[in-house]
């Protein structure tokens, strides 16, 4: 399993040199934030919960502040996740579906896009899996051990509320998967003098559960309370509400889903193939899994996941690419289990067709498959990346190749080479659109604590804010100020207009950006507005 995942991740390299995209430049942002002093909330404004700013934080503390140095954290979780799906694997199949399940989360982890890779929805999934695995420690070992495991599990479920409100929905998985896996137990043991006994132990593990989530969650609280945070937080949960019931309405929100789900079937087809041949094959060949009643079990919990994952997707109600990453761990283990099935199969019929020997055939079919998967990573990750490697482009041809909607990886590199040639360290910048990667690969810092445009736009948010914005700008003027065109982002804004147009009906920002800024000059879709002389 090791030198499995030692070779994808070998394979998977180049993810090291994607650029970042909006939301990865967001959280870059607000963690050198933190690096530097800053409370996140009352000096740096998001919506979420501040795990992955933090998460974002450490890796520039260990890795340095650089795209490469958080592009590393997708390196570094994968194979981590995949030793835990491999040991779920194991525990409710056998070790051939884990080494399927390591391998096919890997693999479909890492051709995701730039877009998705290094995100909050993806970094979570590691106290997720962790979070199962400990749930399901905690049903086989003794009472004061289960205690101890059920505390871990809990402690990992808060966690993972902390990158995302919606993923408390997980939580309830891992508990009804305890209920599940112990019932079966305690079934066992029923009209014996132990059935008591496992029912009081049942319930002492699953206070353990909710205590381990309730003091990260608390301790978490308290921590931003202590900072000054608290009332921010509150502010930011209280508006995503709003942002969030944009598309809620079924006539918003199918044709956003019917859009994310063409999209993922060109990542996922392949997966969702495998899962769905696993679903319905006939029952004979089923009967070969060899699938014990406690192992179904644990496979009911990978189908509860699944579902929660979905509901996961469908409560953000935007159905953007990475909101489907929960669903990949409980994908993956369907998956693993339906190759093991198929290559059993073929193994058994082809052993009986040619006058191969019952070892050789299992073995040919198990390397084919692998060889395929391995394929299916390469071809996702290299084609782009090899003119780069080779120096047949340069860097910014190569963030030429990374595109998503109006938004093109070169621009921001050349904004930022732009600004850090006329700006020195130290300097702050104001961002009108939501390209928050600037400040990032600039190395400037936010002239105000919004670093983007939409809590000055939309109608849910608090209009003091405007006015806070601009006393913040007249009181210290950044040397540049960036205006973006053509980002059209209705599901953000919940305007249909352009952030070049969004600010002549914001009278005073743009009467303070005429009367201080002169246009510069103009990189792809940024305006660039020089400071005028004083």
């Amino acid at each position: 399993m090791c030198a499995l995942l030692a070779v994808v991740t070998l394979l998977a390299l180049p993810v090291l040199t994607y650029p970042l995209g909006r939301d990865q430049g967001e959280f870059a942002t607000i963690g050198r934030g933190l690096l530097e002093g800053h409370v996140p909330y009352r000096d740096l404004w998001n919506p979420k919960p501040p795990a992955v700013f933090y998460v974002y934080a450490a890796a520039m503390a260990l890795f340095g502040r650089s795209s490469e140095a958080l592009r590393a954290l997708d390196l570094l979780i994968v194979p981590v996740i995949g030793a835990a799906l491999f040991w779920l694997g194991r525990r409710f199949a056998n070790r051939r579906v884990g080494l399927w399940v390591a391998l096919v989360f890997a693999v479909f982890y890492f051709t995701e896009t730039f877009w998705t890779l290094t995100q909050n929805d993806g970094i979570v999934l590691l106290p997720m899996t962790l979070a199962l695995v400990c749930m399901v420690k905690a049903v086989g070992t003794r009472s004061i051990v289960s205690l101890r495991w059920a505390f871990l599990a809990g402690v990992l479920c808060g966690v993972v509320v902390l990158f995302k409100y919606p993923f408390a929905l997980f939580g309830l998985v891992v508990a009804a998967g305890y209920m599940i896996l112990r019932r079966q137990q305690v079934s066992e043991f029923v009209g014996t003098r132990h059935a008591a006994s496992l029912h009081a132990i049942e319930w002492r593990v699953l206070l353990a559960f909710l205590l381990g989530g309730a003091l990260v969650i608390g301790g978490g609280a308290v921590y931003l309370a202590a900072m000054g945070a608290w009332d921010g937080l509150l502010e930011s949960a209280r508006v995503t509400a709003g942002y969030t019931a944009l598309t809620f309405d079924p006539a918003e929100l199918l044709p956003l889903l019917q859009t994310a789900l063409g999209f993922r079937w060109q990542q996922w087809g392949l997966l969702f193939v495998l899962v769905a041949v696993g679903v319905f094959l006939p029952s004979a060949l089923q009967a070969r899994s060899r699938l014990g009643s406690e192992d179904k079990k644990g496979w009911l919990i990978v189908w509860l996941w699944l579902l929660a994952g979905l509901a996961i997707m469908l409560v953000q109600a935007k159905g953007y690419d990475y909101h489907w990453l929960p669903m990949l761990p409980p994908l993956a283990l369907l998956a693993g289990s339906s190759i093991d099935r198929l290559l059993h199969t073929l193994a058994h019929g082809l052993t009986r067709l040619t006058r191969l020997s019952p070892q050789t055939v299992p073995s040919i079919a198990s390397a084919a498959a692998t060889l395929g998967l391995l394929a299916v990573l390469v071809a996702g990750i290299w084609p782009k990346f090899w003119p780069y490697l080779t120096g047949q482009e340069d860097r910014l041809a190569y963030y030429r190749r990374f595109q998503a909607g109006e938004f093109v990886a070169d621009e921001s590199l050349r904004v930022a080479d732009y600004l850090r040639q006329r700006t020195t360290p130290g300097d702050s910048l104001f961002i009108w659109g939501f390209r928050p990667e600037v400040y990032y690969l600039s190395g400037l810092n936010p002239a105000t604590r919004f670093i983007f445009q939409f809590p000055l736009v939309a109608d849910w948010y608090p209009a003091a804010w405007r006015q806070e914005t601009v006393d913040t700008l007249w009181a210290a003027l950044p040397p540049y100020v960036l205006v973006l065109q053509v980002d059209y982002m209705p599901w953000v804004t919940g305007r249909h207009e352009d952030s070049n147009t969004l600010l002549q009906e914001f009278t005073e920002l743009n009467n303070w950006l005429m009367f201080n800024y002169e246009r510069d000059t103009q990189i792809g879709n940024f305006f660039v507005w020089r400071r005028k002389p004083t």
